[in-house]
């Protein structure tokens, strides 16, 4: 009988998207929150795109954006949202930190990253081929730049306890991280 109850049960779910621009993150999230749709369960995306989209690429802006990612999905969090897709690039562990940090606190939430394509960079696609694909206007040498800070994440756990991402994130007084 309890093993019945735990499988009738569902879990919320945080899904961090990884990948180069171009690969397909955005048309996996789609389709991930096409899928919990059928369903009838709530999911959003989470994207710094869509402030980008409306801002000028400054620095300034850059951060400001992120930031405002950040307090998205926290808000998302607290809601209680049934799937929670965060679709950056995250190609740095420090990148992912932040959302992996908020889902672990709220606790209810199964965290996974998704690389994209899976197992990158074992599985490369070509520069070119990416830009070509890229649906925003981000100059080729940015691209190489991307690729050269990839950093491997092997699970959650690898993202959480990597000392950089801690000392990084630790003095933020974002509202989701103040305890």
């Amino acid at each position: 009988m309890v093993r019945g109850r735990r499988q009738s049960q569902r879990r919320k779910k945080l899904i961090i998207l990884r990948g180069l621009p171009g690969v397909g993150k955005t048309t996996r999230a789609k389709n991930l929150c096409d899928e919990y749709a059928r369903l009838g369960l709530e999911a959003e995306i989470f994207s710094t795109d869509r402030y980008h989209e409306s801002t000028n690429y400054t620095k300034g802006n850059f951060q400001r954006n992120h930031q405002q990612n950040r307090e998205d999905v926290f808000k998302a969090l607290n809601r209680g949202v049934d799937l929670i897709i965060v679709d950056n690039t995250n190609i740095s562990l420090w990148e992912m930190w932040p959302y992996i940090h908020m889902g672990m606190r709220q606790g209810e939430y199964y965290i996974t990253m998704m690389e994209l394509p899976k197992g990158y960079p074992q599985n490369y696609i070509s520069i070119n081929k990416l830009y070509s694909c890229c649906r925003h206007k981000i100059p080729k040498r940015k691209f190489r730049s991307f690729e050269a800070r990839w950093e491997d994440a092997y699970n959650i756990w690898h993202v959480l306890n990597d000392s950089y991402s801690i000392n990084r994130w630790e003095q933020c007084e974002e509202e989701w991280n103040v305890q």
